[in-house]
């Protein structure tokens, strides 16, 4: 009875793939939602298909960690994993189904906090990694000390890859663990207005920082208690800058592995947490140090994560704005961009978005008053007004911006002349509508 049903979940979800796809919609969520309400333990047998299982989970970084490790490890071995960033258990299932073989040489899944529960209940990890503890979607996850406890209490036996310089995530008390971190650069701060963290989660003191790398990652220890950040096996040093983003060292301490000049053509000093994190994984499966440099080295991001476009002759970068943190340094990578530009922030509340938008008030929009030539300013979405608001109530003088429609005017911003590039700031359910737009709009004007 339970092969039938396992059967079932699976045919059913395979006709509901297929007519998505002749509708011309992805098929990342719709069949694993169908077979998980026929067969929920249809997880299990991703269990069981499956020879080394990697888990992802964390505020921030998850699809971009997830795409890195895969990018990696995929070319000569079986990996099944949820690349388009659907991170719920109806994505996970859908990746499964999508690609359905008899059995995977690696699981890779980033898996949203609040669907660890049901995905490790069937599902258990050999490796889990852990990328970042911030204030998200307060409306449906509640404050830090729940999300660190919904990731930490479901590591199980797995051995857990730790952020060291998130000093929330590094309490974390299993024996299975190893550590990493990014090294103090050009970039990080002494003073930080975003901080989503600020004590000790051993005794509550709040915590002395040396440097701040993003937001409340970075450098800490508590003078009472002593509680500092732990040792690291894997470390991202000697960070300099390059034209289209860093020049890095990797360093496995354990192996005195060290794997010097790695150009990584991504801005942020928050992937290169995201870099390190993937690189400690293929490191830890053995995946040969020549591989990984080549590798990410040519690693193209996409999924809306600072993801570069062309439309008209004017580059495009959109990126994925979901809280405090992703807003405030996403403004600090376009502020280190001369270049003329447009602004488009798009801002809904829907319920994959989180009803509450008051984050953007936490996010640093100071920056805006430090970026150069700004030519144009647009605000797009369900809570667009609201959005401005929060700008005006910044140091940056509001005077010239204008309301879109952006499923019907985007185009116009394409438009402008005195412009090189373009800035796309959306929340979650608008960024895969833009970037059907944008990809319309960049087969038309070319």
């Amino acid at each position: 009875m339970e092969n039938i049903r396992l059967y079932i979940a699976i045919l059913l979800g395979m006709i509901v793939k297929l007519m998505l796809k002749l509708c011309g919609k992805d098929a990342t969520s719709a069949p694993g939602k169908i077979a998980l309400k026929i067969y929920p333990r249809i997880i299990k047998e991703i269990d069981k298909r499956c020879k080394l299982k990697i888990l992802i989970s964390g505020t921030n970084g998850k699809t971009t960690t997830n795409n890195i490790i895969n990018w990696l490890i995929a070319d000569d071995r079986v990996v099944l994993s949820n690349l388009k960033g659907s991170n719920m258990a109806n994505g996970i299932v859908s990746a499964f189904i999508n690609n359905l073989r008899s059995n995977y040489d690696i699981a890779c899944f980033e898996v949203d906090e609040g669907s660890l529960p049901i995905v490790t209940r069937y599902l258990k990890p050999d490796i889990f990694v852990t990328t970042n503890v911030f204030r998200d979607q307060l409306d449906r996850y509640g404050e830090l000390d729940r999300v660190k406890d919904l990731i930490l209490d479901h590591i199980g036996q797995a051995l857990a890859i730790i952020n060291a310089d998130d000093p929330n995530l590094a309490s974390f008390s299993g024996e299975k663990k190893v550590f990493y971190s990014v090294d103090e650069n050009m970039f990080s701060r002494k003073t930080n207005v975003t901080l989503d963290s600020r004590f000790c989660p051993i005794c509550n003191a709040k915590l002395e920082y040396s440097f701040y790398n993003v937001g409340h990652l970075g450098k800490y220890e508590c003078s009472v208690c002593g509680y500092k950040n732990p040792e690291s096996r894997f470390i991202i040093t000697n960070i300099r800058e390059d034209l289209t983003g860093f020049v890095f060292d990797f360093v496995d301490r354990e192996t005195g592995i060290n794997i010097e000049n790695i150009r990584w053509k991504m801005g942020g000093v928050y992937n290169l947490y995201n870099v390190c994190a993937a690189i400690s994984v293929a490191m830890l499966i053995g995946i040969e140090k020549e591989r990984i440099k080549e590798r990410i080295e040519t690693f193209e991001n996409k999924l809306g994560r600072l993801e570069k476009k062309e439309v008209g002759g004017k580059k495009v970068i959109i990126s994925l704005v979901k809280n405090p943190i992703g807003m405030s340094e996403t403004l600090s990578v376009i502020s280190k961009d001369p270049d003329p530009k447009a602004i488009v922030f798009i801002l809904n509340d829907n319920a994959a978005d989180g009803r509450d938008i008051s984050w953007i008030w936490d996010a640093d929009f100071d920056i805006l008053g430090r970026i150069e030539n700004i030519k144009a300013l647009y605000f797009g979405g369900k809570r667009k007004e609201d959005m401005a608001l929060r700008v005006k109530y910044s140091e940056f003088v509001l005077s010239n911006f204008e309301f879109i429609d952006y499923k019907e005017d985007l185009n116009r911003v394409f438009e402008l002349k005195d412009i090189e590039k373009v800035y796309i700031l959306p929340t979650y359910t608008a960024l895969f509508e833009v970037k059907k737009i944008v990809d319309v709009l960049s087969k038309r004007m070319g």
